[in-house]
């Protein structure tokens, strides 16, 4: 697995939803076979470590193991989050060496004569397309007709259950609001939906936690979307709890355009400042140069930024911003008073208040 897919905020979002015992449980019963869900205990549902994966992996898998009730015998659910955007067509085999993990585990903490408790294996594809893997491990097996017979009861043999998001319409997806939100948010990223209305529905939006409903906005609002289009999409909801959340998403942005700034002005003060400074070195002195240029760079990055920032912000709350308006913001040059306009741009009534003001 390539690097870039380390620390994916998908398997954040994944793990800080359904590690809720609340919300997996309500995944279990809603996307489990309808035959298997009813015979178990909820009540006992029960979060586990993960701990069994090899450190190498620590990373880049992300998975979620539970324990749960059958009568007086345990059964072991396990999930695992599949968000590479090419499939993997021996997965089988992946997911059989994750449960035999999960079984030497069980059998260093219970001594024989303990039995291994069943593990029921799920995979949940997050991705574009829908999937042409098969879920058995005996179709990755090559073994020949002739041999068939007498080999096949001497292999391994699991199965694990799939839950393709890209084959689940986003009605059909239930649990808690807070799963079903998180996973309509895993299953319209891949197809740039995240602006859609089964996103923000507003019959579930306001039964979520201000902590969820955090990490939902956090996460689109991190994802590639318009930063101009996401905040016209926050000023649609209609009610009041989450159109209290809209200034607090205003403040935020004001916040990251002076980030972006600070980075874009240190990188270019860097490159401008080592230019300048080779030339200015020679004359007067490389670190005399190497100052001023870094200096000046940095500025200039944070002022760039700045202006951009003021004018996406005023055409998320007004749509157009008039040319003479934009073309009056690039030629301002001082960076607190750009993010004094960037405050005042997002909290105006109206294009003219803010233009009296500039």
């Amino acid at each position: 697995m390539e690097q870039d897919d380390l620390h994916q905020p998908n398997d954040k979002l994944l793990k800080a939803t359904f590690s809720n015992p609340v919300n997996a449980r309500a995944f279990f019963q809603h996307h489990l076979p309808s035959q298997l869900g009813p015979l178990f205990r909820w009540d006992s549902l029960q979060l586990l470590p993960s701990a069994f994966i090899d450190p190498q992996f620590e990373s880049s898998e992300s998975d979620l193991l539970f324990s749960v009730r059958f009568q007086e015998t345990e059964v072991l659910l396990y999930i695992l989050f599949e968000h590479q955007s090419t499939e993997d067509p021996r997965i089988a085999l992946r997911v059989l060496a994750y449960v035999v993990r999960v079984w030497q585990r069980f059998a260093e903490e219970h001594p024989h004569p303990a039995k291994l408790p069943p593990v029921f294996p799920l995979v949940l594809v997050q991705g574009r397309r829908p999937w042409k893997t098969s879920n058995k491990l005996a179709d990755i097996l090559e073994i020949p007709p002739q041999l068939a017979r007498l080999l096949t009861p001497w292999q391994p043999a699991l199965m694990y259950h799939i839950i393709e998001l890209a084959r689940t319409p986003y009605e059909a997806i239930g649990g808690t609001p807070e799963g079903i939100l998180a996973m309509r948010i895993l299953k319209a990223e891949p197809v740039s939906e995240l602006l859609a209305d089964w996103i923000w529905d507003e019959t579930l939006l306001p039964q979520i936690s201000g902590d969820a409903l955090e990490r939902f906005l956090r996460y689109i609002l991190n994802a590639d979307v318009d930063a101009s289009e996401f905040l016209r999409r926050t000023r649609r909801i209609q009610t009041q709890p989450l159109n209290a959340k809209t200034m607090t998403l205003a403040d935020r942005l004001v916040q990251m355009g002076r980030e972006e700034g600070i980075s874009q002005g240190r990188s270019e003060g860097r490159s401008e400042g080592r230019s300048e400074g080779r030339s200015e070195g020679r004359s007067e002195g490389r670190s005399e140069g190497r100052s001023e240029g870094r200096s000046e760079g940095l500025s200039l990055g944070q002022v760039v930024a700045m202006r951009r920032a003021v004018v996406q912000a005023l055409e998320a709350r007004f749509q157009t911003v008039p040319t003479g308006l934009v073309e009056a913001i690039e030629r301002l040059q001082d960076i607190s008073r750009l993010g004094e306009l960037l405050t005042q741009a997002v909290r105006a009534q109206t294009l003219e208040g803010f233009v009296q003001n500039l």
